[in-house]
């Protein structure tokens, strides 16, 4: 027996020191390692450029939500705005302004106050192909919805995800949990993403942009060095996130001026989205004087200078002002 177990280890050992195929053809030893992955370009190291922000430290969502959240002083302050990658402010009746913000790349838990539509903001909304989220809206808004198929969710329709703030009064109490809405079935065709963006870089020429649109609604974006972006401020008073109490910002501000008419007795407005007019971009601490271009209502923007050409903004959150024709605005 012990023969046995001598003979059968040294079979194995001089198996095993012959290699069998795991050494060079010459009887050296190989000892090259083994190939592995490149990590550098692996999946849990790979960057993801935001369609939205341009910024590439974590992967985008795969929805675009597009929320109508209020503005009037009850409404303040809002929740999320601090969270959106893109948001457009717009006049609404009785000279309030409202807001569009629109969601990629995160979807808090809680955004609002949530109200209702207007036609552009309808508009604004196809352009981009984004899941219209909002409470109720103007007759013109519906006709609009109806009219461009928009996918919507409106609190007037379902319930949740939308639920009520009991420390706030309607109308200023509806909220929406995009967490939540995430994990409902998608209601766009398909998502138009519409800005470009460049790697960066900062001139710093542009400290601080006004935008009155009137007495109440005048706002301010001040550039503050320590944080590295523009600061917002709305009736002198810092514009802040009720549930961080953190600053609103923005690191690219555009204004769009176009033309507005009133039409009603309750004064809601009818904002021509088509065709083309002038944009003035702050972006990089650079002032861009340019135009927008929309080829219909629901098309989407591009942002084009004398030449032509499309205009890079700098990566980062974008606040878009739409405003009347004429309306001075205060660069410095």
């Amino acid at each position: 027996m012990k023969r046995t177990l001598f003979l059968l280890l040294a079979i194995v050992m001089l198996v095993s020191g012959c290699g069998f195929g795991g050494g060079k053809k010459d009887g050296s030893r190989d000892n090259t390692p083994a190939k592995t992955e490149d990590l550098s370009k692996s999946e849990a190291n790979k960057e993801f450029a935001s369609k939205t922000t341009g910024i590439s430290d974590s992967e985008p969502g795969d929805r675009l939500f597009a929320v109508i959240v209020e503005n009037t002083p009850a409404a303040r302050p809002q929740s999320g705005l601090i969270d959106a990658d893109i948001v457009y402010e717009a006049l609404a009746e009785g000279g309030i302004t409202r807001f569009l913000a629109l969601y990629n790349n995160e979807y808090p838990d809680t955004v609002g106050p949530v109200r209702s539509a207007r036609p552009y903001f309808v508009q604004l909304t196809k352009g981009w192909g984004a899941e219209f989220v909002h409470v109720g809206g103007s007759t013109q808004a519906y006709d609009e919805i109806r009219k461009l198929k928009l996918g919507d969710y409106d609190a007037m329709h379902i319930d949740r995800p939308f639920f009520k703030d009991k420390s706030r009064k309607a109308p200023h109490a509806t909220y929406i949990s995009l967490k939540d809405l995430e994990k409902m079935k998608s209601v766009s065709d398909g998502y138009n993403y519409q800005l470009a963006f460049n790697k960066g870089g900062n001139a710093m020429e542009v400290s601080s942009v006004e935008v009155p649109y009137n007495n109440s609604f005048d706002i301010k974006y001040t550039y503050d060095d320590k944080d590295g972006h523009y600061m917002r401020c709305i009736d002198g008073k810092p514009h802040t996130d009720r549930e961080s109490g953190k600053q609103l910002y923005a690191d690219n501000i555009i204004i769009e001026f176009h033309k507005h008419r009133t039409l009603d007795d309750e004064g809601r407005l009818e904002i021509t989205m088509a065709g083309e007019g002038d944009a003035v971009i702050v972006s990089g601490g650079r002032e861009i004087n340019c135009r927008w271009k929309r080829t219909g209502n629901s098309s989407p923007v591009k942002y084009v200078d004398d030449n032509g050409e499309d205009i890079m903004l700098n990566p980062g959150k974008t606040w878009i002002n739409i405003v009347p024709a004429g309306l001075g605005i205060n660069i410095e």
